[in-house]
């Protein structure tokens, strides 16, 4: 496993290993922006071990799997204090993420190119809610802790301002959506492909 040092030195095209997923986390009005395996962002593990075994699969000990979690077997608002300070949840800060992306926006061709800087995953802590927006991996919204809503949602473009505000959000510099520039870009990629 790569050091935290070698992911977040000078932006590189190593930026971001795919082992780690960029998330953001919302607890006490605040928004948080990690840097995590995937495996933490199965908020309710007992579910997930629960899922396995009904289909005749074996599943670690969930103690042993929540040790890399803090020892966090269900992480939900009660957890998310612990969770927050654990060594094992590595804060990234917003200029760091933005800078990233700015380095990279004249050669990107569209969000795919830069898709490793943007968050996958939405945890409210506020509001009990997850949110998941990924190409690949576990249906993370289907392990939500009992009482959450757990959706498969665009949140980057569908939360309201009160919940993800605009200044939260690391492509968003000076007023413009880069985001949204991005996959107007690859539109237009698709676009001209599809005339050829």
């Amino acid at each position: 496993m790569k050091s935290l040092e070698e992911i977040l030195g000078p932006a590189t095209p190593e930026l971001l290993d795919p082992q780690y997923a960029v998330a953001v986390a919302r607890h006490k009005e605040a928004v948080h922006w990690l840097l995590l395996e995937h495996e933490n962002l199965v908020l309710d593990w007992k579910k997930r071990r629960d899922e396995f075994v009904a289909a005749g699969y074996h599943y670690p000990d969930l103690n042993v799997v929540a040790n890399q979690r803090a020892g966090i077997v269900v992480l939900d608002q009660d957890t998310a204090d612990e969770f927050l300070r654990a060594p094992e949840t590595r804060k990234l800060d917003l200029n760091f993420l933005r800078q990233a992306l700015l380095e990279r926006l004249p050669s990107a061709q569209s969000w795919w190119d830069v898709d490793f800087l943007f968050p996958i995953a939405f945890v409210d802590f506020d509001h009990k809610r997850f949110a998941g927006f990924y190409q690949n991996g576990p249906r993370l919204e289907r392990y939500v802790p009992d009482g959450w809503v757990g959706e498969f949602e665009d949140f980057a473009n569908t939360y309201p301002e009160e919940v993800f505000p605009a200044v939260d959000k690391f492509w968003i510099v000076d007023g413009k959506d880069l985001l949204h520039e991005l996959n107007e870009r690859g539109r237009a990629l698709e676009s001209s492909r599809t005339k050829k």
